[in-house]
């Protein structure tokens, strides 16, 4: 996913307990987009993700399923 503007990573549908993956999200030529989580995602301490804010930069983020309305990062 390339960001053009701030967005929120909208709730997961036809998941699967277990599922796992990486999404990898790309900064714009202009950078500090922001990424916004739906209400399913959890992260570490409940911290969110921080992403790189140069512009073109990349970062990754693995993910799995624990619950069918639970995604981890």
């Amino acid at each position: 996913v390339t960001l053009a503007g701030n967005r929120t990573l909208d709730n997961p549908t036809n998941i699967t307990v277990g599922q796992s993956g990486s999404i990898f999200i790309t900064q714009d030529g202009t950078g500090n987009r922001t990424l916004s989580l739906g209400t399913d995602y959890e992260t570490a301490g409940g911290a969110g993700i921080t992403l790189s804010t140069a512009a073109s930069a990349v970062d990754l983020i693995p993910y799995f399923v624990k619950a069918s309305k639970v995604v981890r990062k």
